[in-house]
């Protein structure tokens, strides 16, 4: 069975460099770039709303940021909590609570010293969906290191400022955004952590430089499977690097993104036992074809589940998004990227600061968008899908057809 994606929005040189990391909540879909900037897109657009007049906008670190994530939570007494994390080029994490009503970015200062000394990389936010479960922040660290901090929205215990707990914590008790450490998954030796995925199971996955996959139990930090990437090893340190980890939505499903020399494959793995269940492969004119297979014709920068598991979404070097079907591991749509789909002509970039063509942009980034977040005819009923481009754009698609 085929799927039919169409534009709905879409915006060139919606930052100033380029785009590395992406995420989308319901209220925001959020980018960040290598110009410094974090950008919160307002989802809930009418047909024909240019998305550069529904942006909340911050500047953050001027080396560039490259990785992103939100959280987005209506806790006891109606509260509603929106945070964003995202980690700069210097290493250093930025977490910022935000108020869609006004707009307003209020810096966290909520890591202790010895904490901002390390060297971050990648972030993921978990919310517990189970009142007696903290929410979690998971942070990597260049040497390996996987960082796991409770994150605790009221008062502890419910207290009030006098330590005493009201009878209705969640309503009279003071909101106190803090961080609880739980402790660190270290590395067995020290490699780059690339990427970080924490799932509903209690378990969080690490993807590293070297092309291997350690997943971890949330509760004990204690490593239970460590996966190997495959595909073709290239001559070069970083050939078999793990760009993305993503659990499916019940946990069931572990997907990892790593480099096979030039090409990009994706590989499956149920977590029950740990087992590799297979790859999501298309023809390619590669002579190594019989050897190996191939996701992308690229390498592949960004994986995201739809909100059932059924479907999967991959992209790529190559510019193109495919999704594919979970169950049959059959590729139901593929989305070619190119300038020329960007609406605003003035903001069409058709070549790097080098002069290379981006006349099809690699994508970096790509996202499920849930039944109900974007506006617009459909928004509500169909499924949709966002990602960000070297072209320095963010476009948004919509399933076409279907209730």
């Amino acid at each position: 069975m085929s799927k039919l994606y169409i534009s709905t929005a879409n915006c060139g040189k919606a930052h100033e460099t380029d785009i590395f990391g992406l995420c989308v909540s319901n209220p925001y879909t959020a980018t960040v770039s290598g110009d410094g900037y974090i950008k919160l897109w307002q989802n809930k657009l009418l047909e024909g709303s240019m998305p550069k007049e529904h942006v909340l906008t911050k500047f953050v670190h001027k080396t560039g940021l490259h990785h992103v994530d939100t959280f987005h939570s209506l806790e006891q007494g109606g509260l509603e909590v929106f945070l964003a994390a995202c980690v700069s080029f210097s290493g250093q994490l930025f977490l910022y609570s935000v108020d869609s009503t006004t707009g307003q970015f209020e810096e966290l200062d909520l890591l202790s010293k010895s904490e901002k000394l390390k060297s971050y990389w990648c972030v993921k936010f978990f919310k517990s969906d189970d009142r007696t479960t903290s929410h979690k922040l998971v942070v990597t660290d260049v040497k390996g290191g996987t960082l796991v901090w409770d994150l605790n929205v009221f008062r502890q215990n419910g207290q009030n400022q006098d330590g005493e707990v009201p009878q209705d914590a969640a309503v009279a008790g003071e909101k106190d955004l803090h961080l609880v450490f739980l402790g660190e998954i270290p590395a067995t030796e020290p490699k780059f952590a690339t990427s970080v995925d924490v799932s509903v199971k209690g378990t969080v996955a690490t993807g590293f430089q070297d092309g291997s996959v350690v997943v971890s139990q949330l509760q004990t930090l204690r490593p239970i499977y460590n996966f190997e990437g495959f595909g073709i090893k290239g001559t070069e340190a970083s050939s078999g690097t793990v760009r993305d980890v993503r659990f499916s939505p019940l946990g069931g499903l572990l997907a990892v993104a790593n480099d096979s020399g030039s090409y990009g494959s994706v590989t499956l793995y149920e977590t029950q036992y740990g087992e590799r269940v297979g790859n999501l492969t298309v023809p390619t004119h590669s002579s190594q074809n019989s050897i190996a297979s191939f996701t992308h014709d690229g390498w592949v920068f960004g994986l995201s589940f739809n909100s059932t598991g059924e479907y999967l979404a991959t992209c790529g070097y190559d510019g193109k998004v495919r999704v594919w079907d979970v169950k049959q591991r059959e590729r139901v749509s593929t989305l070619n990227i190119s300038a020329e789909d960007i609406e605003q002509e003035e903001d069409i970039v058709s070549q790097d600061e080098y002069g290379d063509s981006l006349k099809t942009p690699p994508v970096m980034g790509v996202s499920f968008i849930d039944k109900g977040v974007r506006g617009g005819i459909g928004g509500d009923t169909n499924e949709g899908i966002t990602c960000v481009c070297l072209d320095r754009s963010v476009r948004w698609f919509r399933e076409a057809g279907g209730v």
